[in-house]
């Protein structure tokens, strides 16, 4: 399955698990301190052996997810993809990820966990890291996170692929901003499931919250299972995919109109008081159509002419004065790297307009992405800034990696500084700037 055959009724939630603007939250927005945890799950069960001779099944899954603390003091829990025996089963909240009871127990799982929280008590090696774990909690083994520069709790989508090969036993697992998967996974065990999985078992995610408002959002996710080697084709969501569930699946859909007979003789009737005035009537008004058919395209062809003339030179004009920046982005790839302009993506604002993050989909760079709002009378002070700052080169200065001039507006693309301006270390950092630190800056 997929994001195309998914639907209400094929998915089941379990716990703090609800939906939210199309996307599956495994935790709620609890007031801290609080805890929780939830679980969906496909309601169908997914068979994971190969029926005669029990040999196992390969699978591959890929799906979006995003992790938001809404709470900067809170601590957070995270989640983690698992396969269950049991479709009822919903852990505790804390730190095991909903896959434990308040006993700490549990029906037996395989789960890759994404971990927010460092609990010495499941040994684990940070609060940003990826584990596999079996039938516990504490990981087999961990990755951190940190060497591919992927922040779990920063809001942003994180695309994951998880296959497994029965045939050689191993279990790859890759992570990344992009839609395009890193050519080597960040875990790869050897592992035989034979021990872990019955015939059947049931797919889903599991996330928890410790004394804090974590969210975790689910927005896209695809599964497949086969018998032998292979672990099937997994692709990224299509670009115009915004929720995770197809709101027309359980519909019934209507019959298609069906065409007219053609055992039916043609009539000859003439029902109506042009067809009884002859032939030359009827060519008469065909003529005339024609006429006002062909005046009224024709202006409409002139007015797009103008528009188009007129965009275009502007554009050209632009493109001449800016010859000298960085790369030209398309419009279509930079609203798909800020998702559609989110509100949730705003980081700021700059003189000329709104700053956004965004995920450039064709490389899976991180870059702000201004959206320009000035008037005609701000161009050639806009344009300045776009000059200057796309010519230099300097280290303390944020470098223009392109410009963007379609559908009316502006937008600049600059390399993003993930801790924000001097101003907010300054004034809204929770710790002090060190003093080795101030001396370092005003140096």
């Amino acid at each position: 399955f997929d994001f195309g055959t998914l639907s209400l009724t094929s998915l089941k939630l379990l716990g703090d698990a609800h939906l939210s603007n199309g996307s599956v939250r495994l935790t709620r927005d609890v007031e801290v301190p609080d805890s929780g945890a939830g679980r969906v799950l496909y309601s169908k069960p997914v068979r994971f052996r190969q029926p005669g001779t029990h040999k196992l099944c390969s699978f591959s899954t890929f799906f979006s997810f995003s992790i938001s603390n809404l709470n900067p003091s809170s601590i957070g829990g995270g989640l983690a993809f698992v396969i269950s025996p049991d479709s009822d089963f919903v852990g505790a909240g804390g730190g095991s990820l909903g896959l434990l009871d308040d006993k700490g127990q549990a029906l037996g799982f395989v789960a890759v966990e994404f971990d927010t929280l460092m609990d010495v008590e499941y040994k684990d090696i940070n609060g940003n890291h990826v584990g596999l774990d079996l039938n516990s909690v504490v990981s087999s083994q961990a990755a951190d996170l940190g060497g591919l520069d992927i922040d779990l709790k920063s809001g942003n989508v994180i695309n994951s692929w998880i296959e497994y090969d029965s045939s050689f036993g191993v279990l790859n697992i890759s992570i990344s901003y992009s839609n395009l998967k890193p050519k080597n996974p960040i875990l790869s065990v050897s592992l035989s499931l034979d021990q872990y999985v019955n015939d059947f078992m049931y797919v889903g995610f599991s996330g928890s919250t410790q004394g804090s408002t974590e969210v975790h959002s689910i927005e896209w996710w695809s599964f497949s299972s086969r018998s032998g080697s292979g672990s099937g084709p997994t692709s990224p969501p299509p670009s115009t995919a915004t929720t995770l569930t197809n709101p027309t699946a359980d519909s019934v859909k209507s019959p298609p109109p069906l065409p007219p007979s053609s055992s039916s003789p043609p009539s000859s009737s003439c029902h109506n008081q042009l067809c009884r005035e002859g032939p030359g009537a009827v060519a008469g008004v065909v003529t005339a159509g024609a006429f006002f058919l062909a005046l009224f395209a024709g202006a409409l062809i002139w007015v797009y002419s103008k528009k188009f003339k007129h965009e275009n030179k502007l554009g050209q004009s632009f493109a001449s004065e800016i010859i000298k920046s960085p790369k030209e982005f398309t419009y279509k790839e930079l609203k798909a790297a800020t998702r559609c302009f989110d509100a949730n993506r705003i980081i700021g604002h700059g003189a000329f307009g709104t700053v956004y993050k965004g995920i450039l989909p064709e490389n899976g760079d991180i870059v702000a992405v201004k959206r320009c709002s000035h008037n005609s009378q701000g161009k050639n002070e806009f344009l300045a800034e776009l000059l200057i700052i796309g010519t230099l080169r300097h280290r303390n200065l944020v470098r223009l990696q392109g410009w963007c001039h379609e559908k009316g507006e502006i937008l600049l693309v600059y390399d993003l500084m993930p801790k924000g301006s001097l101003d907010k270390a300054l004034f809204e950092a929770k710790t002090p700037l060190p003093w080795p630190e101030r001396q370092k800056i005003l140096l």
